[in-house]
């Protein structure tokens, strides 16, 4: 269901060594930063996948009392995959991306439409954060075999 997706970019912090040159030398401070995980996807008929989330959101949460949430935070972090599939034969994948430490931060809402006839494709956004990612692309297989 998915519609679209970012691979997400990747920055390093820096430290300034000053000189007596009057420059500065660059230093990285090994800390990487990941820009967040957006999905969008079409909602299935159910709402099957959208509350899916939404419930996952819910129960890392405190939003009503404190003796429903959930601390056991490693339960909640998940590793997710995603497969980039080869434009010209859908069933072979170019990339695999292993996100590890997954969590949900953001949830769109669902507008919904009854004044048009036509079917309307309901789509959602779906924001993750995450520890990191890794790149696998020598992981070109039929993706049927991968599911």
């Amino acid at each position: 269901m998915c519609q679209r997706v970012n691979l997400p970019g990747i920055s390093i912090g820096e430290a300034q060594q000053p000189t007596t040159l009057g420059i500065t030398i660059p230093y990285a401070t090994l800390a990487a930063s990941f820009e967040p995980l957006k999905i969008e996807f079409i909602v299935d008929d159910d709402l099957g996948n959208w509350k899916s989330i939404y419930s996952w959101i819910r129960n890392i949460t405190n939003i009503e009392n404190d003796t429903e949430h959930n601390i056991e935070y490693q339960k909640w972090h998940i590793s997710a995959d995603l497969y980039v599939l080869d434009p010209v034969n859908c069933n072979q994948t170019n990339l695999k991306v292993t996100f590890k430490n997954v969590i949900p931060v953001n949830l769109s809402g669902i507008a919904f439409q009854s004044d048009n006839s036509d079917s309307n494709i309901v789509k959602a956004t779906a924001t993750f954060k995450y520890s990191y990612y890794k790149l696998h692309p020598d992981a070109t297989s039929n993706l049927l075999d991968s599911i």
